[in-house]
């Protein structure tokens, strides 16, 4: 039970820092990959971010609450399923 309650605060935690997230996944990538974008400027302005850098973070964000709502169902069934099939009032 209380890896899914683990489960639950780990969704709840990322769900809300998702977009700052993607973001450094992104500029990783691309580093990783050895390739520039406006991202990974510190001097560029918002502005002047390509749409297709703000499709790719808006993919990193996408998949982002994907495992959010993965850890978060699958906190959810562990609770569910360890009251169900053993209850805490069982005394085992």
């Amino acid at each position: 039970m209380t890896l899914g309650l683990v489960f639950i605060g780990i969704g709840l935690v990322w769900l809300p820092i998702r977009k700052w997230i993607a973001h450094l996944q992104y500029r990783a990538a691309l580093e990783m990959l050895g390739r520039h974008s406006a991202f990974s400027t510190s001097e560029s302005h918002p502005d002047e971010h390509t749409e297709s850098d703000e499709e790719r973070v808006r993919g990193f964000e996408v998949l982002g609450v994907f495992f959010c709502s993965v850890l978060i169902v699958g906190g959810l069934l562990i609770v569910v399923l360890t009251l169900i099939l053993r209850p805490p009032w069982s005394g085992t």
